[in-house]
């Protein structure tokens, strides 16, 4: 079998009593931090390591997996930080430079204080927009102008970046490669494979209620650990190549709770 690893996608870590601060279309994926605690004790647990997602090209093997973050929420600062300091685990943060500062975003002291302990700082975009209705000047603005105002902001070197929304655009990689980027996060769901191509990175996104067993499983690549989630993304992308970006964005969330609810009782 070859080499394999895992990049997983986390969004939100709130309390249940706090659920209803996060936008609805993120509420699939807002995790409880007993139930994010959980699966970092489950990433601690095992023999493979943890690496900035950065690091993941020039990993040869499939020793490894890589945690990341997308949007910046302030419950990346609040809950995942520490406990990821505390488990001795690496992870990635790709954050909105033009959202940092604000209410529910993580400041930028924060992201400083993160970037000096070892995690690694990553763009999600300059203002966050459905990049398959911009041209190519306006991706490059999104990317270029992020990357450049977080490694001004930062002092350190910005080498990877994610997919907002989850909707791409063709022909990314040249222009992101010549931006500076070594790695760009997409949301298909997938194995990384040494020799795939670093600009369109598969993820595992983890949602509310996935059990600990099958996040364990994925962390140590076994054999149809992601058939159930590679199912749901397959349908997932099918409707959304039929019903178009508005329905669907409008569907989304009580479709996708009902698939992953279905699939867990199986």
């Amino acid at each position: 079998m070859r080499p394999r690893a895992a990049v997983f996608a986390f969004h939100d870590v709130v309390p249940a009593s706090r659920l209803a601060d996060v936008p609805p279309a993120h509420r699939p994926y807002a995790l409880d931090p007993r139930e994010f605690r959980a699966h970092l004790l489950a990433a601690a647990d095992s023999p493979r390591r943890a690496v900035a997602v950065s690091r993941v090209p020039g990993e040869l093997g499939g020793g490894f997996f890589s945690l990341t973050f997308d949007d910046g929420a302030a419950s990346d600062y609040e809950y995942a930080f520490p406990a990821l300091v505390e488990l001795g685990l690496r992870a990635t943060f790709f954050v909105v430079p033009t959202r940092i500062d604000r209410p529910g975003q993580v400041t930028w002291a924060q992201v400083r204080e993160m970037l000096a302990a070892g995690m690694e700082i990553g763009s999600h975009s300059m203002t966050h927009p459905f990049l398959d209705g911009l041209d190519e000047q306006a991706v490059r603005r999104e990317f270029g102008d992020s990357k450049r105002l977080l490694e001004d902001r930062l002092g350190a070197p910005v080498h990877a970046a994610s997919l907002p929304h989850g909707w791409e655009r063709p022909a990314l990689a040249p222009l992101l490669a010549e931006l500076g980027y070594r790695v760009f996060c997409t949301s298909r769901v997938g194995w990384w494979h040494p020799g795939d191509p670093p600009l369109s990175m598969a993820r595992v996104g983890v949602r509310r209620g996935m059990p600990v067993e099958e996040f364990a499983a994925i962390v140590d690549a076994q054999r149809g650990a992601l058939w159930r989630l590679r199912t749901v993304d397959a349908a997932k992308n099918a409707a959304k190549a039929c019903l178009g970006r508005r329905r669907w964005s409008r569907l989304r969330a009580p479709v996708l709770a009902l698939w992953y609810r279905d699939g867990n009782e199986r």
